[in-house]
């Protein structure tokens, strides 16, 4: 059996944590190669340090929406945020946001079939 990860996956709390799940309601993902973290919140939502590494970018909705929002790096384990922070933005980063924005998609269009509207 050959064990792979995917390049990318949500990080899911636990509902058995004292206080409930401590991620319930957030966006966060491992970019996995990398053991990064990088959180996606609503751009009018989250005020940010200047010093967090952080990509905007917009999701537009299959209704034409288009919704601002921001990629913020909570983590690399492997890159220097100060050294490596172009090479963090373009090739991981930027790719997790667009990863966002298919898995964003895909949920519209099941929201979609299971309301009948296709």
């Amino acid at each position: 059996m050959k064990l792979t990860l995917p390049e990318f996956a949500f990080i899911e709390g636990s509902g058995h944590e004292k206080g409930g799940d401590p991620l319930y309601g957030r966006n966060v993902i491992i970019h996995t190669r990398s053991a990064s973290i990088i959180e996606i919140f609503v751009r009018d939502d989250v005020v940010l340090n200047p010093d967090v590494l952080t990509l905007r970018f917009s999701y537009t909705n299959r209704f034409g929406i288009k919704e601002p929002m921001i990629a913020a790096l909570h983590y690399c384990s492997t890159l220097d945020v100060k050294y490596d922070y172009e090479m963090i933005k373009n090739e991981i980063i930027r790719p997790a946001a667009q990863w966002y924005c298919d898995w964003a998609d895909w949920q519209d269009e099941n929201i979609v079939r299971e309301a009948g509207l296709k």
